[in-house]
């Protein structure tokens, strides 16, 4: 497949460190910087877990595709994106049309300590106790690891943001 764009694309999942990679990448390249979940709220002017409330996640994931699909022709960017985005709509085959993607993986223990210090902003780890994060993630990762591991490159992200950026940077280059 012929990659048509020069974006670099974080994938992974929630909590992995997407959008603090993302910003200190964009700095270190002086490229600018895209937060899917960012756009959506300036699109729709709701929180991520207005949208799951108020419309669904259906609805929210419709947002996310049109998000995407406009950010194909956009100069070149850092871009992370939601923990889905990559599985839903065949997402993944465009991402990597539009650029190189980059696989953020980080170990359950990691994402589930960081996702339990914010569940609130994360529409569907929302009111579950430690133990269900733990089972949520496990299941959520089972189902969208198919879809990461298609990543042009898989970061071990379990470290600093700053050995991050050098890895990221030295597989791009």
């Amino acid at each position: 497949m012929n990659k048509k764009g020069d974006h670099i694309i974080l994938i992974g999942m929630s909590g992995a460190g997407k959008t603090t990679l993302g910003e200190a990448l964009s700095i270190s390249l002086n490229l600018p910087f895209i937060d899917t979940d960012e756009e959506i709220v300036k699109i729709t002017s709701l929180s991520i877990p207005e949208i799951f409330r108020l419309e669904g996640e259906t609805k929210f994931r419709l947002y996310e595709s049109g998000v995407i699909r406009q950010l194909v022709d956009f100069p070149k960017s850092v871009i992370a994106l939601g923990g889905g985005a990559p599985c839903y709509d065949n997402q993944i085959e465009l991402l990597l049309e539009m650029g190189t993607v980059v696989y953020l993986d980080v170990s359950i223990d990691v994402l589930t300590k960081r996702l339990g210090q914010i569940t609130n902003t994360r529409p569907l780890y929302t009111k579950l106790s430690s133990n269900q994060i733990v089972e949520k993630t496990k299941t959520l990762m089972k189902q969208r690891t198919s879809f990461f591991c298609k990543a042009d490159f898989i970061v071990d992200g379990n470290t600093s943001s700053d050995d991050l950026v050098k890895k990221v940077i030295e597989k791009i280059h």
